[in-house]
């Protein structure tokens, strides 16, 4: 006798190694972004005050602006990543809760399943040992 949900529980299996992936992935996209983050910061902070000249200030001025705007759309984007990484880490928990749920009740049919065997096999031999002591007492007689 085999399991009933089987498929099912295979199906299952599958949902949850796709959502571990993604969630993997959102995971990684998010490291991405702020290493990205940080060397943006770090370079910021490397952009010297030493001009020679009006021309030279405004180039470090334009560059700290421009410095800063990237680094406010980083700082954005991490918040969506993570944001989308909470998603899949949600999604992910749930395809785990419904893939424990059917193995928890694949391994109690499991058990099910072997204590009915296990049973048949005791009737058959309380048969068994009932049939050779009914036969010892008609040869006894």
């Amino acid at each position: 006798m085999t399991f009933s949900l089987a498929g099912l529980l295979r199906v299952r299996s599958a949902q949850e190694r796709a959502a571990a992936e993604q969630l993997s992935q959102a995971s990684a996209d998010v490291a991405r972004a702020e290493a990205a983050e940080r060397s943006v910061a770090d370079g910021l902070t490397g952009i010297g005050a030493e001009a020679g000249d009006g021309a030279a200030l405004m180039a470090i001025a334009a560059a700290r602006a421009a410095g800063r705007s990237m680094l406010g759309d980083l700082q954005t984007l991490t918040e969506l990543l993570r944001g989308e990484e909470e998603t899949a880490r949600a999604a992910h928990v749930e395809a785990r809760r419904d893939l424990k749920g059917l193995e928890r009740m694949e391994a109690a049919y499991t058990t099910s399943a072997a204590k009915a065997e296990l049973d048949a096999e005791q009737r058959a031999l309380d048969e068994v040992a009932g049939l050779r002591a009914a036969r010892a007492e008609g040869s006894a007689a």
